[in-house]
């Protein structure tokens, strides 16, 4: 079975299908009426809101399965364990650097976690490079893409652009819609196998958190 956050992310895409069906009906299957750029720019907003989603949970539940597997604090990898014990040594939580040698360790670095995925507005390369380097270790999140991130980056703004200028931005091509949606779930779909592989082996005895999608 793939991850949680991956078959949720499939249910969210529903929201998308319906914009697609309801395009169609409207148009007679003709795909070019500017008049229904108001469901293709619907559509495009709920399909960066399914990835966004989709990266935050999946890195929560990435998170989750090391607090099961490791057993310390110092067991995790060397970034996400310098960025736990910096969060307790700001001054700005209640928790004690001595707390990290107790099984409290886990509730601090979920918190961490669950902090920054409130805050990730805008799910472009440059942030989501950070947030799985520095709580799930992983280099680059980019080297588990086919594609340049530059695409992922492209995606993400023209969401800000129709979120920002609604019926004044530029219209959405039904097709590009379509496309930009089997794009964004290969993008998925390689992330989803990428942290099975990469987190499988941070555990000894080694074990994904989830099956690779075929």
């Amino acid at each position: 079975m793939p991850s949680t956050a991956y078959i949720e992310y499939q249910k969210n895409l529903k929201d998308v299908h319906r914009l697609v069906l309801l395009h169609k009906s409207q148009s007679g299957h003709k795909p070019g009426k500017r008049s229904l750029g108001h469901i293709t720019r619907g559509g495009l907003l709920m399909l960066c809101a399914a990835w966004e989603r989709y990266v935050e949970t999946v890195a929560l539940e990435g998170a989750t399965f090391l607090t099961h597997r490791l057993p310390t604090h110092a067991a995790l990898p060397p970034t996400p364990r310098q960025k736990v014990t910096d969060y307790v040594n700001s001054a700005k939580n209640a928790w004690s650097v001595a707390q990290l040698a107790t099984p409290t360790w886990t509730t601090i670095y979920l918190e961490m976690l669950e902090k920054r995925t409130d805050a990730l507005n805008t799910p472009k390369h440059e942030n989501l490079q950070l947030l799985f380097e520095h709580f799930l270790d992983v280099p680059d999140i980019a080297a588990f893409w086919s594609v340049p991130s530059t695409e992922v980056d492209a995606f993400v703004k023209l969401r800000g652009e129709v979120a920002h200028r609604g019926g004044q931005s530029q219209y959405i091509h039904f097709g590009r819609l379509t496309q930009l949606e089997q794009a964004v779930s290969e993008w998925v779909v390689s992330t989803d196998n990428g942290l099975s592989d990469h987190l499988g082996v941070l555990v000894a005895p080694h074990r994904r958190p989830w099956n690779r999608i075929r």
